[in-house]
């Protein structure tokens, strides 16, 4: 288990490797400062997130919108500097053995005995006549919709502003046809080569419409311990080798599900906000319906026909473990919604775009937001008291200034 202690250290590290006021895709700050003082299990538990998904990050090459200040040479050898990389990828197993372990084992749970075929098969029918999307069911009668949407778009971006990375790190190898199937679909996510079709530049656009900044890792302050779960939980799949089967699963129920979700906020976009750039959501809704039929056809079935039913479970596991942190991502953005709607209902909270790079302020939990001072929600706003920060939810993080 990672202690506070070793949080402290990798953060004090990681701080001098980002230097002062580091361009915002190379500020691999974590909130550690704290830690062996507030004795608090939920920030331990954010720094350690925010720790694993450093040492995830390490893998992409990440530079800057714009030239910086300093030498961009010099700057890229203290980013990847393989020693201090080495210091924070041995914190990994660790890392991932408790805070993704879990899940791992609770849907390796829910797979046992299934048989894969039969789960393909129920799979879309059941996603296709699921309930409408909760969280967008609700900003339908809600008169602050925009600021809610803008957070949904500010947890996302942990992912999708570089988009199929993490994936693209599961097709590197040697593993027959289902390789060329996959990497099919990858290049779909990269614009087939055309820059403006890159999905994440697609999502940019969305970005900048509703008024925020299109930067890699721009609003890393603001990032629930719940959208760092989802996303590392992601990363943990295709960033180790041994879970490719499981790999697959993601790739089946993502892809699966994308069909339907995308399109719900395409058209609640076109609605609601018809000024807004929506094209990232219009696009999956449309390529996905393929990349689900190429998941199962050239990539699942070939699999198991080949390699047998333990293949099958893992796919499945996979699958489910997808299932289990998409859910949770989602319910916790309505939680929180709800608990800052209600909040301003009470004269207690400020709708308001937070500023990109700006000063981020003391990490603070439900359970330590105290004193004077504002606390910075997300994407949605400030509570005008810190007490009011007691009743969201577990996972919620703030930053009180």
């Amino acid at each position: 288990m990672i202690g506070a202690r070793e949080i402290v250290e990798i953060g004090a590290r990681l701080a001098d490797r980002a230097g002062p006021s580091p361009p915002a895709v190379y500020d691999i700050r974590i909130d550690a400062a704290d830690m062996e003082t507030l004795e608090d299990e939920a920030l331990l538990r954010h720094a350690g997130h925010q720790t694993l998904l450093r040492a995830y990050q390490g893998r992409y090459v990440l530079l800057p919108s714009e030239a910086p200040g300093d030498s961009i040479v010099e700057r890229l050898k203290r980013h990847y500097d393989p020693m201090e990389m080495g210091r924070l990828d041995a914190l990994r197993p660790a890392l991932e053995a408790e805070l993704i372990g879990p899940l791992m084992a609770q849907a390796q749970a829910r797979a046992a005995g299934a048989d894969c075929g039969a789960y393909v098969a129920a799979l879309l029918p059941e996603l296709r006549g699921s309930e409408a999307n909760p969280f967008l069911a609700f900003l339908e009668e809600n008169p602050a919709r925009s600021d809610h949407y803008r957070n949904f778009l500010i947890q996302s971006s942990a992912d999708l502003l570089a988009e199929a990375s993490a994936s693209a790190l599961g097709v590197v190898g040697e593993f027959g046809e289902p390789q060329s199937a996959l990497f099919r679909i990858l290049i779909d996510e990269f614009g087939y080569g055309a820059h403006s079709r890159k999905h994440s530049v697609l999502y940019r656009a969305t970005l900048r419409d509703f008024g925020l900044s299109q930067e890699y890792n721009a609003y890393w302050p603001l990032f629930d311990t719940v959208t760092l779960e989802l996303h590392n939980a992601i990363h943990h799949l295709f960033q180790n080798p041994r879970n490719f089967f499981a790999q697959i699963g993601f790739l089946l129920f993502a892809e699966t599900s994308y069909q339907r979700s995308t399109a719900q906020h395409f058209r609640y976009l076109r609605r609601f906000h018809p000024s807004v750039d929506a094209r990232y959501f219009g696009e999956h809704a449309h390529i996905d319906l393929h990349h689900a039929a190429m998941v199962v056809d050239e990539v699942v079935t070939p699999l198991v026909a080949k390699f047998g039913p333990e293949v099958g479970t893992e796919i499945v596991k996979g699958a489910e473990l997808t299932r289990a942190v998409f859910d949770a991502a989602g319910e916790h953005m309505l939680a929180v919604s709800r608990a800052f709607d209600a909040a301003a209902a009470k004269g207690l909270a400020s709708y308001g775009i937070p500023e990109a790079g700006g000063p981020p302020g003391r990490c603070v939990s439900p359970r330590t937001a105290s004193g004077p001072g504002q606390v910075q929600v997300g994407g949605l706003g400030v509570l005008l008291e810190a007490g009011a920060f007691a009743d969201f939810p577990v996972g919620a993080i703030g930053r009180q200034g």
